[in-house]
């Protein structure tokens, strides 16, 4: 049999969001809206059939679910009661998208891509992007290819995994193996929270245990080895935007086989050359140019929860706003000076002498002392705030002057409402911040 490549989407999954970026005041009757808007404009009711209420198998942390009555296959549309920051969530599974498309194409006439299903559902009533894409290259009869030849020759070294720009770093590699073969390999991190996995297996087998809805391809062709990229979070938001360019069937493929290069190129390191099955790859995306996947440049992140917390959920912000209003803004710098000299006579030499902050001090500071102070804002949503500019500005402030307590009896912006912690009221306060 001839030797076949082709790529494709196996799986995704994408989340609406309130497309207003204020408080929802009536979330779950605006949750619904978007819903049907979805249903209606995704064709969902025409093309897979009666949406109903699912029981089972929600979409974790999801309160509700919806999907596809009597559907041999997994689909779901999601929300929270009261969450609004999480968005809806919709997940086609690799059947439940191949049977879209192929019902499609019986009712129209003409196929449909991701770029088209995502023009399609287009909506001024909710803003989406991709949360998790599955990215396929299938080869079918190549008799020199498999997941345990290719494992064996990464744990030699005589294979190496690059970039687009040929940077190779040092990735975890894992396998799945039975009587010492190996039947899946995974390059990267299995974790939920990575953003992009590997896998690499013999998927002839797998639909013919499973005896999947691909079974018949399975059954006529000499083997079928499957290449499977997984892109979430910031990858996942990037090629929501990359695809509003890919406009027809020919240049999908080549946007496919773009995005599994961008990560993952299989070098021989013998050859000095890219594998056989890699330059297949290449040759599918030849021409497109479509912008590679940014690899963001890797930051210590070991304060930036603790710097989150004092922001956003310490209460700190309200006995700020107390110390003004009673004393005035200059009390709020003699506090800041307080607890200064706090620190240093009570606390500092404590700290010094501490085991575990010694110990993280030895692993954390040569790659913090590398960045700004302001790398370390990083996770709060500070981005219409130049916080450099304020650090430097910090050492100018004035210090000296003596608490004076302003007479708020008179004071007009002072209202009587309901008492909360100030731990309550931050949540709250920032609550769309942190969305």
């Amino acid at each position: 049999m001839d030797k076949e490549v082709t790529v494709g989407v196996d799986e995704f999954s994408l989340v609406l969001f309130y497309p207003i970026y204020d408080i929802c005041n009536d979330w779950q009757s605006t949750a619904y809206s978007m819903i049907q808007e979805f249903i209606y404009k995704a064709d969902i009711e025409m093309l897979l059939g009666k949406v109903v209420e699912m029981h089972d198998k929600k979409p974790q942390a999801y309160s509700q679910a919806f999907t596809i009555e009597n559907a041999p296959y997994y689909f779901a549309i999601a929300m929270h009661d009261n969450f609004v920051h999480m968005g809806i969530l919709v997940m086609f599974t690799a059947q439940a998208w191949a049977t879209y498309q192929e019902r499609y194409y019986q009712m129209y006439g003409e196929s449909v891509n991701l770029a088209k299903f995502l023009r399609m559902i287009d909506s001024p009533f909710y803003k989406f992007r991709l949360s998790r894409i599955d990215l396929t290259a299938d080869y079918k009869n190549f008799d020199d290819l498999s997941p345990h030849s290719i494992y064996d020759k990464l744990e030699n070294e005589q294979y190496i995994i690059v970039d687009c720009n040929d940077r190779h770093s040092k990735r975890k590699i894992s396998a799945v193996q039975n009587d010492l073969a190996t039947e899946t390999l995974y390059i990267g991190s299995r974790a939920e929270n990575s953003q992009s996995l590997l896998r690499v297996y013999n998927k002839k087998n797998e639909q013919i245990s499973t005896n999947g809805f691909r079974l018949d391809e399975a059954l006529n062709c000499e083997n079928w080895v499957r290449i499977e990229t997984s892109f979430r979070g910031k990858y996942a938001h990037q090629i929501t935007e990359q695809l509003k360019s890919v406009f027809d069937d020919i240049s999908m493929s080549q946007f496919i086989a773009s995005k599994i290069c961008d990560r993952y190129r299989f070098f021989d390191v013998s050859t000095e050359h890219y594998t056989d099955f890699t330059q297949y790859l290449i040759e599918i995306s030849k021409n497109s140019n479509y912008p590679a996947l940014r690899c963001e440049s890797p930051k210590n992140n070991s304060l930036n929860k603790s710097i989150q917390h004092i922001i956003y959920g310490s209460g700190l912000f309200p006995l700020i706003y107390k110390i003004s209003i009673i004393w005035g803004d200059k009390a709020v710098v003699e506090f800041w000076s307080i607890l200064y000299e706090i620190y240093k006579k009570y606390h500092k030499k404590k700290l010094e002498i501490n085991p575990q902050i010694r110990a993280w001090l030895r692993k954390n500071f040569l790659s913090l002392s590398q960045q700004s102070l302001s790398d370390c804002f990083v996770s709060v949503d500070l981005t219409k705030i130049d916080v450099a500019e304020i650090v430097n500005k910090i050492s100018e402030s004035d210090n000296s002057f003596t608490l004076t307590a302003i007479n708020t009896s008179s004071n007009k912006n002072i209202v009587d409402t309901q008492i909360v912690s100030d731990e309550e009221f931050e949540r709250s306060f920032y609550s769309k911040d942190m969305e």
